[in-house]
């Protein structure tokens, strides 16, 4: 059970566009488009997703990591967490206030 009380936790509109560039030029650098995902996210994992269903997606920046997952597989490539590079002048342990 969730706390009332908790806030949910919105993206802000800078973050869903990061991800939405993140996906179109993912996409763009396979040469290939929404329509031909779905058809090959049906191929490969039985799944029934739509052209309008992912381009919603798409659209909202909702995509679920497991999906994103899904994506980078079927082209050969796997989701990871990479450092970014310290920013001078900034100690990554610090806290900022």
């Amino acid at each position: 059970m969730t706390n009332p009380e908790t806030p949910k936790y919105i993206a802000t509109e800078e973050r869903k566009g990061q991800a939405r560039r993140l996906v179109k030029d993912f996409l763009q650098e396979q040469n290939t488009s929404v329509y031909r995902l779905a058809r090959m996210l049906n191929e490969t994992y039985g799944r029934s997703a739509s052209d309008s269903n992912l381009l919603n997606k798409l659209a909202r920046s909702s995509f679920k990591v497991t999906e994103l997952m899904d994506i980078a597989e079927l082209f050969g490539y796997e989701l990871k967490f990479v450092p970014k590079p310290p920013i001078e002048g900034h100690d990554k342990n610090s806290k900022q206030t």
